[in-house]
């Protein structure tokens, strides 16, 4: 199983890199030094856990959680602000958790470990009759195992764990076909197999094509 990923979203560029450091041990680490470069990532990949400094050059850190409401990923924010109302504030926002700064390594890398084991615990995707238990690495539909290859799994669970977003082909592409480059019909012949798996157990409709853009899940009862 790929390690979490996680979005370090900090403009100081020495203590970004110091994260990025201790997390990248263990963690796939993506560092983003403004709040709008935060949100463009964040729409291009699925990330388990952000780590978000509220004082970012460009908009506040409480605005850039406000875009980030819907996404799955676990919200920790790390700020200088002490005041119990920017905490409140970012607890409404979505964020999962607050550590004001300066604070020690290790208790926010014992914080990360917390969150994600929580997440990990928790981490099954569904669709009406349709679940994706990825601790599992196992589909099913109706209660049925659907036999999806790795590759067929990474695109269901893709379009599982950010349901409404729109996946363009040169996404899927970068995000599933990461060693080598595909075949050019790759991506719509591998929608098309885990279609007609779905459709085989009983489940129709869940990957939708938005004609020029790419492909969704849309929530199950819309």
């Amino acid at each position: 199983m790929d390690p979490p990923c996680i979005l370090i979203v900090e403009d100081d560029p020495a203590l970004a890199k110091a994260l990025a450091s201790e997390l990248g041990r263990a963690y796939d680490v993506v560092v983003a030094h403004a709040g709008r470069d935060a949100l463009a990532r964040a729409a291009e990949r699925r990330f388990d856990l952000i780590l978000l400094d509220l004082n970012l050059p460009d908009m506040d850190g409480l605005e850039v959680a406000e875009e980030l409401a819907d996404d799955e990923a676990e919200i920790v924010m790390l700020t200088a602000r002490g005041d119990v109302e920017s905490r409140v504030r970012g607890l409404y926002a979505g964020a999962a958790d607050y550590l004001a700064k300066p604070f020690d390594m290790h208790e926010l890398l014992a914080r990360v470990y917390a969150r994600l084991r929580t997440r990990t615990r928790e981490r099954a995707y569904r669709w009406g009759p349709l679940e994706l238990a990825t601790d599992e690495g196992v589909c099913r539909a109706h209660g049925h195992t659907v036999e999806l290859t790795a590759q067929e799994r990474a695109l269901l669970e893709l379009l599982l764990a950010n349901q409404g977003r729109v996946y363009g082909k040169a996404t899927l592409e970068e995000r599933l076909y990461a060693e080598e480059p595909p075949a050019s019909n790759a991506v719509e012949a591998l929608v098309s197999r885990v279609r007609k798996k779905l459709a085989a157990a009983g489940v129709e409709g869940a990957i939708r094509t938005i004609r020029g853009l790419g492909y969704v899940v849309r929530d199950a009862g819309r």
